[in-house]
């Protein structure tokens, strides 16, 4: 594909984006329905910590009476892609900017996937495109504010560098990117389920391997991007797995859908919000794609076995079967669900996004067998076919907007004020969930705690504009502070050290400069050890796991660069180039699977035998005859 081909196809999808996010586009100084305001609230406080304090904010004291903000596994201010679009543009603006970018990727990553995993034309890899990016699963997740869902759009390029890995060890070091891309921007669902993609793939690609070699290859493949996608993401991997160790969350997964809700799931706009018979509600399951696209998609899949793309087939049942949860303890979302990390996650319906991909490239094949045996039936003429083609392109598309327009449509909270760079700290009456995205900007906290982890707020916190430190027996003369700091000026006339209590929730990390920090009975921060007269105390959270995280990672930076770069270093060492040599390998494969034909074409041979022996039989058979009549 030439460059401006690439420019095109890229600013096609942008414009797709932008048309399906339209709602979120007009309302453009609103922010989002439900969930987003935690994720607001969490953009908010990276960006206030860098603009009001000039500081990298590893703690958020803007809620729960402080907690874990580098510690927060759906954290997303610490990847680059957050500050390619806040430093310009603001919070605001910049969620809906990463909302767009990341859908135009999934919009051109399903048409290239279509194009390239199972070879059809343009219409079949829109019409794919349209059915998984298109989707209810993105209309729900998108617009209900579960921003560290966003990373499940990158699911087709995941799928076509792993392809690639076995051939090119450079795409192991792309994929290896593209889940620690997944982890620093708070994937903590895409994560582990990217890890099952590439586990049924890689079963995929070891069965279909036509010799040992190819086997061997793809086991390499996966050596390498396993160790290079851990180092990668360590910056963020490390603080995930220390709060996961230290707040575990283990839940016992009961849920599980009939088949009957699953194709509900697919078809239904009109829904129950609170979905009875279930946990959770509708904003889980909804997964619209309508009976359009389920139609193409189910016809498709006669198509994928037909052409000898088994494996779509069976990604498409393996998946369905994955979403539909606990309906025996042999399905495999309890079987998986065993596994570590794995028992902590919920709602086995979020695996919908890889049962519509896998979906999604069926319908791209019964859109293109459609259009190829219409272009057979018109005898070479193409306008007809392409004229029936794009209308049912547009039926689909008209049908998939119909059902998740309204769900779009949720972009009507208020934006956060401006920050204030002088207001003092304190704790606001209540919880204020509808105003939980403005407290960094205000400089407030809450004892309310709505987090994805179990960390608590502690229960001794008190609220109102007081003093933020209490000295039994003692004065605090003043109290400032920062993300990540807080200092204390406090007299003591006693003979005895003193006790400072400090209004924020403990946790690991924590340091005073004077005395012994500890964790007190009621879950506050408390510095024990103060000595008799008048002190400076500086209190500060430095997490101890960051730097270990950050050597990890620029350990893996540097052996990705490695395994980018040797293959061609080793190429003209050996006095070749390193392309001609992909291109011979290229070159092996397709002459072996031009030599493997498929079971289609075996079936067809077998036939023509048993027609030539029928013939030879019949023919001896004559000549017989016609000598007995002699």
């Amino acid at each position: 594909m030439s460059l401006r081909r690439k420019v095109a196809l890229a600013v096609a999808a942008l414009g797709v984006a932008a048309l399906y996010w339209a709602p979120m586009l007009y309302r453009w100084a609103e922010t989002g329905h439900g969930d987003w305001q935690q994720f607001q609230h969490q953009w908010e406080a990276v960006y206030v910590g860098v603009v009001r304090y000039g500081e990298f904010p590893l703690w958020n004291p803007w809620h729960c009476g402080g907690t874990l903000l580098w510690g927060d596994p759906q954290a997303q201010g610490f990847g680059p892609i957050y500050w390619l679009v806040v430093a310009p543009f603001g919070t605001v603006a910049g969620v809906k900017l990463f909302l767009l970018l990341h859908a135009a990727v999934g919009w051109v990553g399903m048409y290239v996937a279509a194009r390239r995993l199972v070879g059809v034309g343009p219409r079949g890899a829109v019409a794919a495109a349209i059915l998984w990016a298109g989707s209810g699963f993105f209309a729900w997740h998108g617009s209900g504010g579960h921003g560290a869902f966003l990373p499940f759009y990158f699911t087709p390029w995941v799928l076509l560098a792993w392809r690639k890995a076995a051939q090119d060890v450079r795409y192991a070091a792309a994929v290896a990117a593209i889940l620690a891309l997944t982890l620093w921007e708070g994937g903590v669902y895409p994560f582990p389920f990217f890890c099952v993609l590439l586990a049924f793939d890689g079963l995929v690609q070891l069965v279909r391997a036509g010799d040992r070699a190819e086997r061997l290859r793809v086991v390499k493949a996966a050596a390498l991007t396993l160790p290079l996608a851990l180092l990668l993401g360590a910056w963020r991997l490390v603080p995930i797995l220390t709060t996961m160790s230290r707040y575990p969350r283990p839940t016992f997964e009961s849920d599980h859908l009939s088949l009957e809700e699953v194709i509900a799931m697919l078809t239904s706009k009109e829904y129950d919000y609170r979905f009875p018979g279930h946990e959770y509600v509708w904003a889980e399951y909804g997964t619209f794609i309508g009976w359009t696209a389920l139609l193409a998609g189910l016809a498709g899949l006669l198509v994928a076995w037909r052409r000898g793309h088994r494996w779509v087939v069976v990604g498409v049942v393996f998946f369905f079967a994955l979403l539909m949860g606990r309906v025996t303890a042999y399905h495999p979302w309890p079987l998986l669900h065993h596994l570590p990390v794995f028992g902590s996650l919920r709602v086995p319906a979020r695996f919908a996004v890889f049962a519509t991909f896998y979906l999604g490239l069926a319908a791209g094949l019964g859109v293109d067998h459609a259009m190829r045996a219409l272009t057979r039936a018109a005898r070479g003429m193409t306008f007809a076919p392409k004229l029936l083609s794009s209308l049912f392109l547009v039926a689909m598309t008209a049908h998939l907007y119909w059902g998740n327009a309204e769900v779009i449509d949720r972009w009507r909270n208020a934006p956060p004020p401006p920050v204030d760079h002088v207001a003092p700290y304190h704790l606001t009456p209540g919880h204020e969930y509808g105003a939980y995205a403005s407290f960094p900007a205000r400089g407030v906290s809450t004892r309310g705690c709505y987090t994805g982890m179990t960390f608590e707020a502690a229960r001794g916190l008190w609220e109102g504009e007081v003093d933020q430190a209490r000295v039994p027996g003692g004065r605090l003369l003043s109290f400032d502070r920062t993300a990540n700091t807080m200092t204390l000026r406090v007299a003591h006339e006693g003979s005895e050290p003193a006790r400072v209590i400090v209004n924020q929730t403990w946790a690991e990390g924590w340091t005073s400069d004077v005395g012994v920090l500890v964790r007190g009975a009621s879950g506050l921060i408390e510095v024990e050890g103060v000595p008799p007269g008048e002190h400076v105390l500086r209190l500060e959270f430095f997490p101890s796991e960051l730097p270990i995280a950050a050597a990890l990672t620029l350990l893996g930076l540097l052996l990705t660069a490695l395994v980018v770069v040797l293959p061609r270093l080793l190429a003209r060492r050996r006095g070749g180039s390193f392309a001609a040599e992909l291109a011979v390998i290229r070159r092996a494969r397709r002459r072996a699977r031009r030599g493997a034909p498929s079971g289609r074409a075996r079936r067809r041979t077998r036939a023509r035998r048993r027609r030539s022996a029928g013939a030879r039989a019949r023919s001896a058979a004559g000549r017989a005859r016609r000598r007995r009549l002699r």
